[in-house]
């Protein structure tokens, strides 16, 4: 299931990027795809702490973490301020896990109602 959330979201990022640049424009777009990747990447944390509380083994320096986040932080300031792009195409972009999370569960729904 974490695997098809995984793919829906990087569906569903792709499919909105692209379609927010063809009606909006490329900063719109741009913006878009930065709210994806910040609700992909919060997804993807959300699930590390799931495994760090079952046990799965792993681990990264904090320096990694560091310069994940400040990589994350540079990406957004430059693309928000320099590009001049409105809140609604970031705001839009952090739905596209929730969007991924629910066509999941549908997916799921449909194929154990189908199958038996």
């Amino acid at each position: 299931m974490i695997r098809r959330i995984a793919w829906l979201v990087l569906a569903m990022a792709i499919a909105g990027t692209v379609t927010a640049a063809i009606l909006k424009g490329i900063a719109f777009a741009a913006a878009f795809l930065l709210g994806a990747a910040l609700s992909g990447a919060s997804l993807w944390r959300w699930k590390k702490i799931s495994d760090a509380i079952g046990g799965a083994s792993g681990r990264r320096s904090p320096l990694a973490w560091i310069l994940q986040l400040f990589l994350v932080v540079a990406a957004a300031f430059v693309i928000i301020v320099y590009l001049r792009v409105t809140a609604v195409a970031v705001f839009l972009g952090l739905l596209v896990s929730a969007a991924a999370i629910i066509a999941a569960i549908l997916l799921e729904l449909l194929w154990t109602t189908n199958s038996g």
